[in-house]
């Protein structure tokens, strides 16, 4: 074991933590918390075949400087079925530049190029990261937007996330696609590969359900629905439109993923989602995950490489006009890169 002297300190500390979150006693706590019994646990037995169109997106950063930075976005979908090959779709390569304005004018743009009108609150530039973010969630809800006004009746609608919104201005996009989707008797779910929710003061909610299915014999596939009063709390609460779920999609799934579903999705509503994730949710090399918000993901994904070749055109381009190499270094230069080399 290596020396716990070069941590400082704080091994032991972490260690106290961790076993502060996830106590011996961390099952029984949770059922006498929450109140659930094996009759909680539904079986999804994945007896249901329809069609699912999975949507994600994807951000890079391209160039970042003291000034400014430069961001990449994209989205797409990918539609399955089980007699049918997957198709795919997605945007073109968006490039927005997030500064030197505290105000990102790319944005306004964009959002009208979608959606027909001026956002209801500005994006601002102050964290890059979460303006690439807001301008990627802008596409992904144009793509998912269009598949509610062009799927089939009975066509499930994937979203990657949650059913809520982390920008004001994406509120009323997220309400008219649950308007649309009901409106053309499409069902919408939204799964999340990661989820902060906890209860009972912090405790993390995914290994507290999935131990007490464990306990009380439950086999996979399954589904529970959780209460919103069990949880510690709910980020966004005003811009939150999704009913809570844990699954369980395989035997062999890495972990349980949470889903949405519109709030107020009754039981009959839920089984049929429940069973069309568990038909595909069966590929060998991510089981218990839906393969469509697989392969869109692996479809949008903007990768090293893809970021390289934007970095090459855009190095390219600007030379033609003279844009010298000390030009480049005085915007985005990084003495970190540097650092790299040794």
């Amino acid at each position: 074991m290596r020396d716990q002297t070069c941590y400082g300190g704080t091994f032991n500390g972490a260690i106290t933590r961790l076993r502060t979150l996830l106590p011996a006693d961390l099952i029984s706590r949770f059922s006498h918390h929450s109140g659930f019994d094996r009759d909680s646990f539904h079986v999804a037995r994945g007896q249901r075949i329809g069609r699912i169109v999975g949507v994600d997106g994807s951000n890079a950063m391209v160039f970042e400087g003291g000034y400014f930075s430069l961001a990449a976005v994209r989205a797409g979908q990918s539609q399955w079925s089980p007699d049918h090959q997957p198709f795919r779709a997605v945007s073109p390569l968006h490039l927005s530049l997030v500064g030197p304005e505290s105000q990102n004018t790319d944005f306004e743009s964009l959002y009208n190029e979608c959606f027909g009108c001026a956002p209801l609150t500005p994006l601002i530039n102050e964290d890059p990261s979460r303006a690439a973010s807001v301008l990627r969630d802008t596409l992904e809800y144009w793509v998912a937007l269009q598949a509610a006004l062009s799927e089939k009746k009975g066509t499930l609608l994937l979203l990657d996330g949650a059913l809520r919104v982390t920008h004001a201005s994406h509120d009323p996009v997220l309400q008219r696609i649950l308007r649309t989707t009901a409106d053309r008797e499409l069902s919408i779910a939204a799964v999340t590969k990661r989820t902060s929710a906890t209860w009972g003061g912090g405790y993390p909610l995914i290994p507290a359900v999935d131990g007490l299915a464990d306990v009380l014999g439950v086999t996979p596939p399954w589904w529970i629905r959780i209460p919103d009063e069990i949880l510690d709390h709910m980020q966004f609460r005003q811009w939150h439109h999704g009913d809570i779920f844990i699954t369980r999609l395989h035997r062999h799934a890495f972990i349980p993923l949470k889903v949405e579903l519109p709030r107020g999705s009754d039981d009959r509503v839920v089984e049929p989602v429940m069973d069309l994730l568990v038909q595909c949710s069966d590929d060998g090399r991510i089981p218990g995950y839906p393969f469509p918000l697989f392969d869109a993901h692996r479809t949008v994904v903007i990768d090293h490489d893809i970021v390289l070749s934007i970095q090459q055109d855009l190095i390219g381009e600007m030379a033609n006009d003279g844009f010298i190499t000390k030009k480049w270094r005085q915007l985005f230069g990084d003495v970190h890169d540097e650092f790299r080399k040794y």
